[in-house]
């Protein structure tokens, strides 16, 4: 049994650059959309028999593409876990139990269901506690790549992966949310951020393009998390 949450897709043109960005509950199926520490299952004590769950906690997906022509790559990133404020020996959690995916379909339509293009990454310490990624979907081969989490690892090919601690890249002024919603006008302030200087959790993957848009000027990006119950 899994209890799923899922980032909402948007259409990325591959002749411009763009950021994606925004969330969906975590509940055991698809439901409406959530900000960075909104799902059930981060929000909710009663959600999950443990509680809140943090590490299955999606924060963004952002997407771009890079290069021209046939050495153009595509950067899929998600980010999750967070926001924490930094502390020493700070890490990924390393949660096994957690599957990440990030799904990329092809052209101006959402594809069928199985039908988009998946890579999929799950955590696991060895015996000296080292936290490995165990990396699936990968172009090039066919079976599971295991890497060290916080380091690049170029597979060749324009095929790069990366888990680790990142600086959130989201941008919001949550006090003056609060103070919109308690006083019924906005106070937004445009440079006061609350994620400024806070880590989240990193999953960034570059491939060719071809591998992903089947001849398509178009793609479709988002993400699930999925846990093991």
């Amino acid at each position: 049994m899994t209890s799923t949450q899922t980032k909402k897709w948007l259409a990325v043109g591959m002749t411009t650059a763009a950021l994606l960005s925004g969330a969906f509950a975590l509940r055991s199926t698809r439901s409406h959309a959530a900000d960075h520490l909104d799902p059930p299952g981060r929000t909710n004590p009663m959600a999950m028999p443990a509680g809140m769950d943090r590490n299955a906690d999606i924060a963004d997906v952002y997407t771009w593409h890079r290069g021209t022509g046939a050495s153009q790559t595509v950067v899929l990133v998600l980010s999750f876990a967070g926001p924490n404020a930094p502390a020493a020996n700070q890490g990924l959690p390393c949660d096994r139990d957690v599957l990440y995916t990030i799904h990329v379909g092809a052209g101006d339509t959402l594809p069928a269901a199985g039908m988009e293009r998946r890579f999929s990454v799950r955590f696991g310490r060895d015996t000296a506690m080292n936290c490995f990624a165990r990396w699936e979907g990968l172009p090039g081969t066919s079976a599971p790549v295991v890497t060290r989490t916080d380091r690049v690892i170029d597979l060749g090919g324009n095929v790069r992966a990366y888990a680790g601690l990142r600086d959130d890249a989201f941008f919001f002024d949550l006090q003056g949310f609060r103070e919109t919603l308690e006083m019924g006008r906005p106070r937004f302030v445009n440079d006061r951020d609350f994620f400024a200087g806070k880590n989240s959790s990193a999953i960034v993957i570059e491939v060719p393009a071809t591998a992903v848009n089947n001849g398509q000027t178009t793609l479709r990006v988002w993400a699930t998390t999925a846990r093991a119950r």
